[in-house]
Protein backbone atom coordinates (compact mmCIF):
# COMPACT_ATOMS: atom_id res chain seq x y z
CA UNK A 1 0.00 0.00 0.00
CA UNK A 2 2.85 2.40 0.82
CA UNK A 3 4.51 1.73 -2.55
CA UNK A 4 1.31 2.62 -4.41
CA UNK A 5 0.90 5.84 -2.39
CA UNK A 6 4.51 6.87 -2.88
CA UNK A 7 4.24 6.31 -6.64
CA UNK A 8 1.13 8.48 -6.76
CA UNK A 9 2.63 11.24 -4.64
CA UNK A 10 5.21 12.41 -7.22
CA UNK A 11 2.74 12.84 -10.13
CA UNK A 12 0.27 14.48 -7.76
CA UNK A 13 2.92 16.96 -6.59
CA UNK A 14 3.93 17.74 -10.20
CA UNK A 15 0.29 18.33 -11.18
CA UNK A 16 -0.27 20.59 -8.16
CA UNK A 17 2.84 22.66 -8.93
CA UNK A 18 1.73 22.97 -12.55
CA UNK A 19 -1.75 24.08 -11.52
CA UNK A 20 -0.27 26.62 -9.12
CA UNK A 21 1.94 28.13 -11.83
CA UNK A 22 -0.99 28.18 -14.24
CA UNK A 23 -3.18 29.96 -11.68
CA UNK A 24 -0.78 32.70 -10.58
CA UNK A 25 1.62 32.80 -13.51
CA UNK A 26 5.24 31.92 -13.66
CA UNK A 27 8.43 33.93 -13.38
CA UNK A 28 7.89 35.76 -16.66
CA UNK A 29 4.45 36.91 -15.48
CA UNK A 30 6.04 38.28 -12.32
CA UNK A 31 8.75 40.08 -14.28
CA UNK A 32 6.11 41.65 -16.54
CA UNK A 33 4.14 42.82 -13.51
CA UNK A 34 7.28 44.32 -12.02
CA UNK A 35 8.09 46.17 -15.27
CA UNK A 36 4.51 47.47 -15.46
CA UNK A 37 4.70 48.67 -11.84
CA UNK A 38 7.89 50.58 -12.68
CA UNK A 39 6.22 52.09 -15.76
CA UNK A 40 3.33 53.24 -13.59
CA UNK A 41 5.74 54.83 -11.10
CA UNK A 42 7.49 56.64 -13.95
CA UNK A 43 4.11 57.85 -15.25
CA UNK A 44 3.18 59.08 -11.78
CA UNK A 45 6.45 61.01 -11.51
CA UNK A 46 5.94 62.57 -14.94
CA UNK A 47 2.29 63.45 -14.22
CA UNK A 48 3.23 65.05 -10.89
CA UNK A 49 6.00 67.09 -12.52
CA UNK A 50 3.79 68.27 -15.40
CA UNK A 51 0.99 69.20 -12.99
CA UNK A 52 3.46 71.13 -10.85
CA UNK A 53 4.85 72.96 -13.90
CA UNK A 54 1.34 73.84 -15.07
CA UNK A 55 0.54 75.33 -11.65
CA UNK A 56 3.88 77.14 -11.52
CA UNK A 57 3.22 78.69 -14.92
CA UNK A 58 -0.18 79.74 -13.55
CA UNK A 59 1.53 81.82 -10.89
CA UNK A 60 2.00 79.41 -8.01
CA UNK A 61 5.31 79.63 -6.18
CA UNK A 62 6.40 75.98 -6.53
CA UNK A 63 9.66 74.11 -6.99
CA UNK A 64 8.98 71.15 -9.28
CA UNK A 65 12.38 69.49 -9.20
CA UNK A 66 14.18 67.96 -12.13
CA UNK A 67 12.42 66.71 -15.23
CA UNK A 68 11.60 63.01 -14.72
CA UNK A 69 11.94 60.17 -17.19
CA UNK A 70 9.60 60.64 -20.17
CA UNK A 71 10.43 57.39 -21.97
CA UNK A 72 9.77 53.77 -21.11
CA UNK A 73 12.87 52.48 -19.36
CA UNK A 74 12.48 49.02 -20.91
CA UNK A 75 11.60 49.85 -24.54
CA UNK A 76 12.85 53.47 -24.84
CA UNK A 77 9.49 54.40 -26.37
CA UNK A 78 8.38 57.90 -25.36
CA UNK A 79 5.35 58.24 -23.12
CA UNK A 80 2.41 59.92 -24.83
CA UNK A 81 1.80 63.33 -23.28
CA UNK A 82 -1.25 65.49 -23.98
CA UNK A 83 -2.75 68.49 -22.18
CA UNK A 84 -4.90 66.24 -20.01
CA UNK A 85 -3.05 62.93 -19.62
CA UNK A 86 0.16 60.90 -19.86
CA UNK A 87 0.06 57.38 -21.28
CA UNK A 88 2.26 54.30 -21.55
CA UNK A 89 2.07 50.92 -23.23
CA UNK A 90 1.82 48.28 -20.51
CA UNK A 91 2.72 44.62 -21.01
CA UNK A 92 -0.33 43.45 -19.08
CA UNK A 93 -2.82 46.31 -19.44
CA UNK A 94 -5.83 44.37 -18.12
CA UNK A 95 -4.01 43.30 -14.98
CA UNK A 96 -2.65 46.75 -14.15
CA UNK A 97 -6.01 48.38 -14.89
CA UNK A 98 -7.64 46.02 -12.39
CA UNK A 99 -5.05 46.84 -9.74
CA UNK A 100 -5.37 50.62 -10.17
CA UNK A 101 -8.89 51.28 -11.53
CA UNK A 102 -9.21 54.74 -9.93
CA UNK A 103 -5.88 55.90 -11.29
CA UNK A 104 -5.42 54.37 -14.75
CA UNK A 105 -7.75 54.47 -17.73
CA UNK A 106 -6.63 52.81 -20.97
CA UNK A 107 -2.99 53.01 -19.86
CA UNK A 108 -3.24 56.74 -19.08
CA UNK A 109 -3.05 58.91 -15.99
CA UNK A 110 -5.05 62.12 -15.90
CA UNK A 111 -3.23 65.36 -15.26
CA UNK A 112 -4.82 67.54 -12.58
Amino acid sequence: MQIVLSRLLIPFAVVMIGLGLWQVGGPEQARGEQRDAQRLNDLRDLAAYLTCEKRREGGADLVCGTFPRDTDRFTDQPFTVTETQVCAEFEQPDRIAKRFPDELENGCLRLD
